[in-house]
């Protein structure tokens, strides 16, 4: 019964020694592509990081971009603003002018009335720019407002000056 038991072991280890021949050409295989894949698992991990980093970083960019938008959405919002109040102080400067230059025509003389005549033209011409106040672009809005005061400012000297005379 022994030599039956060290035969079959014997037995057994030549088939596997002879089967291991075999497998030793595939185990190869097999061993280089599994570290092909190895490798090929590795580079696809890298990349997912790599995406993954570059959609936060977009993520973040898109979010500096959209919190840049509302810095620019309030300026415009302000700069409307301020637009409006400017307008609001010009119609109260041009209804100050058309009250004295209502004052001026009231008086009887034929002088008083042609310098109101003329005095009311030019109001109605600052009246005209500031209808375009809304299509004033940023560029062009500080010599705007640099032209609008300045007739204003000589427009009430000679509308003062006229109701002196």
């Amino acid at each position: 019964m022994r030599t039956t038991l060290w035969v079959s072991m014997i037995t057994a280890a030549l088939v596997s020694s002879a089967g291991c021949h075999k497998k030793d050409e595939s185990a190869k295989a097999m061993d280089k592509a599994a570290s092909s894949t190895g490798k090929a698992q590795d580079n696809v991990n890298e990349q997912a990081k790599d995406v993954n980093r570059e959609q936060k970083e977009a993520a973040k960019d898109q979010a500096d971009v959209a919190k840049q938008q509302g810095e620019l959405n309030q300026a415009e919002t302000e700069l409307a603003q301020a637009r409006d109040r400017y307008r609001l102080a010009a119609k109260q400067r041009l209804a100050n002018l058309d009250t004295k230059i209502h004052d001026l025509e009231q008086k009887a003389t034929a002088t008083a009335k042609d310098n109101a005549a003329k005095l009311r033209t030019r109001r109605d011409e600052i009246a005209a720019r500031l209808d375009t106040i809304s299509s004033q672009g940023q560029a062009g809005w500080d010599n705007f407002k640099k032209d609008v005061d300045d007739s204003f400012d000589k427009l009430e000297k000679d509308v003062d000056d006229a109701l002196k005379k």
